[in-house]
């Protein structure tokens, strides 16, 4: 079963919701009513019994997904369970309505944002049938019941927005009828995202000199670097063919140079699952950030994130400690699994910000010559380059097999 938003102007982007009945159907009645809301009230609402007669339910399926720009896969705690014939999952049923639509989404390389609600998790890929393993990889948006309810749409709509960049607030007058909603305060309760962790806004010792800085707003960073795991999901959902992910210069980049993968993406020592993703210039990771709706770190926020705010010399404390990390003192010579040094986590719980990758920021270091800001040691670094403070630069365009990155994402 399935909802649609078409707008009355058809150049405006549209979203589709698709849920189980008999998992989340008043849960997801909420989240409708609160995007009809905010984005207007020409919605066109698709039931599986309004399917027309004498009509082939898959390509009547694949037709209303194929209109959406957006599409949200909402997820609750009997998503998976909900059996169909013979006992078995309905998942396992190729004709299973939801399945089709996922199905749809992901060959038509749309973005997808998993709604997780009662708690739900975002199923391990293993779990799901192999035509829809890449929902796994997809960053989730959890949304609570009341009081929280109103702050994680919020989060949801933003998100929204920013992979549907023609939803707007609605120019029609509001209805009437329509139910107010709640003004409640926004950050402090947020769900948190999937493998992310929060760093409050204040103030931190940022640099060599550990000058007194403010970060005025709280946000969730990656606790790890973006893996090849990850990463994948974004090249099968094609990303490297699709230019509204990709800033002008860096798809003139791609294009000329035939781009369509990192630099060492076939390359068995570097291509691992767990491993952080290399071989990037800031072009990719810009792209990637966009097609997960996030962004890349400022330095000012990558480093509090690293240090604290007692502007700690490393992640750990003020004493290097090779066996804290993955760097030249220990002769690893190549990338590690993401989690493998978890006593050398940051003061907010962020691994491998020093060691295992250096990591593209979103700031510039020297416009004029192109050149992007880069933090933190990699494997091939020593404990000079592991400081938190430390920084260089490369152009936008490098790409080095010790050099990945990590993302962002705002709370209202």
């Amino acid at each position: 079963m399935f909802w649609t938003q078409h707008a009355h102007d058809l150049t405006m982007s549209k979203f589709l919701i698709s849920y189980r009945r008999e998992d989340s159907a008043d849960v997801t009645g909420r989240i409708y009513d609160r995007l009809v809301q905010q984005f207007g009230r020409a919605v066109v609402i698709k039931d599986v019994d309004s399917i027309p007669l004498g009509v082939d339910f898959r390509t009547y399926l694949d037709a209303q997904v194929a209109k959406c720009d957006v599409f949200l896969a909402v997820i609750g705690r009997n998503w998976m369970k909900a059996k169909g014939r013979k006992g078995k999952s309905r998942l396992e049923d190729p004709g299973d309505f939801v399945r089709i639509e996922i199905e749809s989404a992901l060959k038509r390389r749309i973005p997808v944002i998993p709604v997780l609600v009662q708690g739900a998790k975002i199923p391990e890929a293993e779990r799901l049938p192999a035509s829809i393993q890449a929902l796994s990889y997809w960053n989730g948006i959890g949304v609570r019941p009341d009081p929280d309810f109103h702050k994680d749409m919020d989060r949801l709509i933003a998100q929204v927005r920013n992979l549907g960049p023609d939803l707007k607030e609605p120019k029609t007058e509001p209805d009437p009828q329509a139910k107010p909603v709640p003004r409640e305060e926004t950050a402090r309760g947020s769900a948190e995202p999937r493998d992310m962790v929060k760093v409050p806004k204040g103030p931190f010792l940022y640099g060599d000199e550990r000058t007194r800085v403010v970060i005025d707003h709280d946000y969730w960073i990656d606790q790890y670097p973006v893996t090849n795991e990850k990463y994948r999901a974004f090249i099968e959902a094609g990303g490297y063919e699709n230019q509204r992910y990709w800033s002008d210069d860096g798809w003139k980049w791609k294009v000329t140079k035939s781009i369509t993968s990192p630099a060492y993406w076939n390359d068995v020592k570097w291509n691992r699952p767990d491993h952080p993703v290399v071989g990037v210039s800031h072009y990719e990771a810009e792209a990637y950030s966009k097609w997960a709706g996030q962004r890349l770190t400022t330095e000012q926020e990558w480093e509090k994130a690293a240090r604290g705010e007692d502007g700690r010399q490393y992640t750990w404390g003020q004493d290097f400690d090779r066996t804290r990390c993955n760097s030249y003192e220990s002769g690893i010579d190549h990338t590690t699994p993401v989690t493998q040094y978890p006593n050398g986590a940051s003061p907010y719980g962020c691994y491998d910000m020093a060691g295992n990758v250096s990591e593209w920021c979103m700031d510039w270091y020297d416009e004029r010559e192109n050149w992007r800001a880069i933090r933190g040691g990699s494997w091939a670094g020593t404990r000079v380059d592991l400081r938190s403070s430390y920084r260089c630069r490369d152009r936008a365009d490098y790409r080095s097999s010790n050099l990945g990155f990590r993302l962002v994402q705002d709370i209202p």
